[in-house]
């Protein structure tokens, strides 16, 4: 049951970009953007989606109580008692209320419709912040951190995403990254900030290698070591590729879009996983109550590293992936300097955080 709640909430940060990404880019004069294509279908689709992939961790807790209360009273304590289920009480009225908006209005062809469509958007991020884990250590500010951090990862990603598979051509495009990448700078800057102040309210960050000992810690380190390749497509589709394009008008950038919009999608795996994690405000409790993660002890082969913290040390395998890392990098530039596959990049750069995953694990003493 648990790996259909991961996929449910990858599903909902999916359907909360292609939202965000929809109405913001429609918000924009039409000369500001390139021509994207997405249907009404499509926007339907995924307001369902909010609805229906938010309710997932609902009845996950609904099917865990019901057991001792039976269904009609846990059904009725959890939407009327629980933050998480009066949360999705809202989601759905705020849903049903979207829904109809788009259904009644042209919301792609006048920009005060997409500037309400981008409201409604908010609204609904605001509702899965209230129920997350943040909001719950601290109010008001876990909340604001919560929101703020969705809200600007769905920024980045959704215009990525509908640029990305919708995109009809490059036109404009020049003026388009004019405004998007620093748009994507204070987003990236935002995300750092808020996913730093999350972090630490679950565990202090001296104790942030400690944490690989438990699921919770692998899922934080592989999300942060997924940004590794993100950064470098963000820079060539930023930077090089609006040189590029400006010497060679041929040039396409949609399927590099294509390539950073799916390392966003990876990030959103890592983040489901995270987000069904429970906090480890301490390390050693949590290891007692949730075991060590198979993943760290595939991969680490042997007893716990004792006493924690967990400590490092200098090593051959260490090194040899930290210069597979460096190695990787180099491959990644080079191919888009040759002008070849995406694919080629895409997986050296997959290659980044592969590889100095394994040069941390194997560096542990």
């Amino acid at each position: 049951m648990i790996w259909v709640i991961y996929l449910t909430e990858l599903l909902l940060y999916v359907c909360f970009s292609i939202l965000m990404g929809v109405f913001l880019l429609h918000v924009l004069p039409a000369a500001q953007r390139p021509v994207v294509a997405v249907s009404s279908k499509v926007i339907k689709w995924s307001i369902a989606g909010v609805l229906l992939f938010s309710l997932a961790p609902v009845f996950y807790l609904i099917l865990q109580l019901q057991v001792h209360l039976g269904w009609a009273l846990t059904v009725q304590n959890v939407l009327s008692s629980f933050e998480i289920g009066k949360a999705w009480v809202l989601t759905c009225v705020l849903s049903f209320f979207f829904y109809w908006f788009v259904s009644l209005f042209p919301v792609l062809e006048d920009r005060q419709y997409s500037a309400l469509g981008l409201m409604f958007v908010l609204l609904l991020i605001g509702t899965i912040g209230w129920a997350g884990h943040s909001a719950s250590l601290n109010d008001t500010m876990g909340f604001v951190d919560h929101f703020t951090h969705l809200s600007a990862v769905s920024m980045w990603a959704g215009v990525l995403v509908v640029i990305g598979w919708f995109g009809k051509g490059h036109t404009n495009w020049l003026l388009f990254l004019k405004w998007f990448t620093p748009v994507a700078v204070v987003c990236l800057f935002l995300i750092g900030l808020t996913g730093i102040r999350m972090m630490t309210l679950g565990i202090e960050v001296e104790h942030y290698s400690d944490a690989w000992i438990l699921n919770y810690g692998q899922a934080l380190l592989w999300k942060h070591l997924f940004i590794l390749p993100l950064l470098l497509f963000a820079f060539l589709n930023g930077f090089w590729g609006r040189k590029k394009l400006k010497r060679d008008p041929t040039f396409n950038p949609l399927p590099w879009i294509k390539g950073e919009s799916a390392l966003l999608l990876l990030i959103f795996t890592a983040t489901a996983v995270l987000g069904q994690q429970p906090p480890p405000h301490e390390i050693s409790t949590a290891l007692l109550h949730n075991g060590v993660s198979p993943l760290f002890h595939y991969i680490y082969g042997e007893s716990l590293p004792a006493p924690l913290p967990v400590e490092f040390e200098v090593s051959g395998a260490g090194v040899t992936f930290f210069s597979a890392a460096i190695l990787s990098l180099a491959l990644a530039l080079w191919g888009f300097l040759r002008k070849l596959s995406v694919l080629f990049v895409f997986v050296a750069s997959l290659l980044i955080a592969v590889s100095t995953y394994l040069g941390l694990m194997t560096s542990i003493q």
